[in-house]
């Protein structure tokens, strides 16, 4: 079978990570776009210095569709340009993974942002194309399930979540809300892997956004029957230690990334001074996708729809939040 074409729409940032998994995953990653003549330039000795990359980077979206046939895109680039690219790479026939949100811009309404996004479902659907959203936490549900099972606890319904979830941000405008449309899709695409299909209970719900911190709280009913209590919490922490931390009734882990002793990045989850260590959730989630391309897996780690549900989700929480 012949190695699948991959591009990546913006790979200066997340997207770069996108490019390096997908050439170790075996695919062909031949092209990428960026913005303007110097990104370009800027990326591709990124690219090479990571990987070998010896493809083409375009200074637009349209040269780099133009320039080839690929089977795979990454979408990387700002969250308000994901519904643009994403339709666009679907009308090129491409499978697309494009980052979390799915699609967010502050100037839309939310009801017209979920349109985009129920539009974009449609369109993967309609096309028979593998559509995926790089919420790779999912990842972290089955690494979780794993250590339990180290230490003997029985996890049993899941009756209560909780996450924490820092970063150290220091892009502009990253404060208020914004730290939860960077940082929320995670926790919610957790809560979602340990419950399966469900809903937010209408009139559950609370959100409180501060300039660094965004908290909010719901239930989340099952469609297989019952309730899950769920806290989150998203912080931007310019500086000081970064709490990543989750779990379900009230048994909670702290996880980091960071390379093991051969060098490479791997995830780590530690409860209670046991630690496990599994493969990078960025992988993963990559990994399941491209596995999904070619018809290895079912389906990919999160699809777009559930994408969608997860934005769902994160604009009723803002819709009623209390800002101070």
């Amino acid at each position: 079978m012949p190695a699948l074409t991959a591009a990546v729409i913006g790979a200066s940032g997340i997207g770069k990570h996108h490019a390096k998994w997908l050439h170790r995953l075996g695919c062909n990653v031949g092209a990428f776009a960026g913005t303007s003549p110097e990104s370009v330039a800027s990326t591709s000795d990124t690219l090479e210095d990571l990987f070998g990359f010896d493809g083409t980077g375009y200074p637009s979206v349209e040269q780099m569709l133009e320039a080839g046939r690929w089977d795979i895109i990454s979408i990387c680039s700002p969250e308000h340009l994901h519904y643009d690219h994403f339709m666009r790479a679907i009308d090129h026939g491409a499978h697309v993974m494009v980052e979390k949100p799915i699609v967010f811009d502050p100037a839309l309404e939310h009801a017209t942002m979920l349109d985009m996004g129920e539009r974009m479902v449609a369109a993967a659907r309609d096309a028979r194309r593998v559509a995926a959203i790089n919420t790779q936490y999912v990842a972290a549900a089955a690494s979780y399930r794993k250590l339990m099972g180290e230490i003997g606890a029985e996890i049993g319904q899941v009756d209560s979540f909780f996450m924490q979830m820092e970063s150290r941000g220091g892009a502009e405008g990253t404060d208020y809300e914004q730290i939860f449309i960077d940082l929320g899709p995670h926790p919610l695409s957790l809560l979602m892997a340990f419950c399966g299909p469900g809903e937010m209970v209408a009139g559950s719900e609370s959100c409180r956004v501060e300039r660094k911190c965004v908290e909010a709280e719901f239930v989340y009913r099952r469609e297989e029957g019952g309730d899950c209590h769920v806290y989150i919490v998203c912080r931007n922490r310019p500086e000081g230690e970064l709490i990543r931390r989750f779990g379900v009734n009230d048994v909670l882990v702290d996880y980091e990334g960071r390379n093991d002793e051969k060098g490479i990045y791997r995830a780590y989850l530690s409860h209670e001074g046991r630690e496990i260590c599994d493969t990078d959730f960025v992988e993963t989630s990559l990994q399941r996708f491209v596995g999904a391309v070619r018809g290895d897996v079912e389906r990919p780690l999160a699809t777009a729809a559930e994408g969608l549900q997860n934005l769902q989700m994160q604009l009723t929480l803002l819709a009623g939040a209390e800002r101070v």
